[in-house]
């Protein structure tokens, strides 16, 4: 083997072995920060889920908890089309969290919802305590700032027992947006949130498990309202939540097809 040919070998195990401890170090990088973020290991005093496992249980086709005051619940929105509303107050819900209006993901226009209106006439002469969400699509603070004023506009004429819900979701081959790591969601919400409680509401923020533990920083949402979707009869999250969206697949009276249902805590858990 002549000399040149060794220098090339050598140079080759040099590159191979240096790109084999990068690609170790990033998975161990992503390993701590995951760790980090679901333990809390920076530091940020984040309340923690204190329900007790064993007072959670089924009856009457909702979740309930034993542990302490809670209502039974839907939320809702166009894709749920004409809603019996007597039905469903008949069949047990306490309080329903309609849809009010969304972004459009493709050029980013703000919409109401088709059924919004109806939903809360509705919902409200049949007895039911209201809050809204807004379906959120917000690249930045500035637009998560335009659509808290727009749902603001939309339910200046309602009366919500409620929170006003900040609701993002990554839409797949959304053209206006990548990856949700492109969008700093923590201050987007807080931006609709601080709009949304100078109108003079509640305001709250919907995520799920992995958008808990990895997209939010939940020590900044704390004077927040916090709505889990996590869809299991025992959640699991280990943060502190007000609200519960615990199944996409319940059946209700007065609802066709299948509809979000919720459970709301109303007081802090029994000791």
């Amino acid at each position: 083997m002549t000399q040149r040919k060794r220098k090339n070998r050598k140079w080759v195990i040099v590159r191979d072995v240096v790109l084999a401890l990068v690609i170790i170090g990033a998975v161990f990088l992503l390993l701590w920060l995951a760790v980090r973020s679901i333990f809390n290991l920076g530091g940020t005093d984040i309340a923690k889920n204190e329900y007790h496992p064993e007072a959670f249980y089924q009856e009457g086709g909702f979740l309930h908890y034993g542990g302490g005051d809670h209502l039974i619940g839907v939320d809702v929105s166009e894709h749920q089309k004409e809603i019996d509303w007597n039905g469903v107050k008949a069949a047990g819900a306490e309080f329903a969290i309609l849809r009010a209006g969304y972004r459009g993901y493709t050029e980013g226009g703000l919409y109401e919802d088709e059924f919004f209106r109806e939903n809360y006439e509705g919902a409200k002469a049949a007895g039911l305590q209201v809050g809204v969400y807004f379906f959120s699509q917000a690249v930045d603070e500035k637009e998560a700032r335009e659509e808290a004023m727009y749902v603001c506009q939309l339910v200046e004429d309602c009366q919500l027992e409620l929170p006003v819900y900040f609701d993002w979701e990554m839409i797949n081959d959304s053209p206006r947006i990548d990856s949700p790591a492109d969008v700093p969601l923590t201050e987007c919400a807080v931006a609709f949130c601080e709009i949304v409680e100078e109108a003079g509401y509640d305001a709250g923020v919907y995520f799920n498990q992995s958008y808990g533990y990895f997209r939010f920083d939940l020590g900044e949402l704390q004077d927040y309202n916090l709505w889990l979707a996590e869809y299991n009869d025992i959640p699991e999250f280990r943060y502190h939540f007000h609200c519960l969206q615990y199944t996409n697949a319940g059946k209700v009276e007065g609802i066709t097809g299948d509809v979000d249902l919720d459970i709301l805590f109303l007081t802090e858990t029994e000791d």
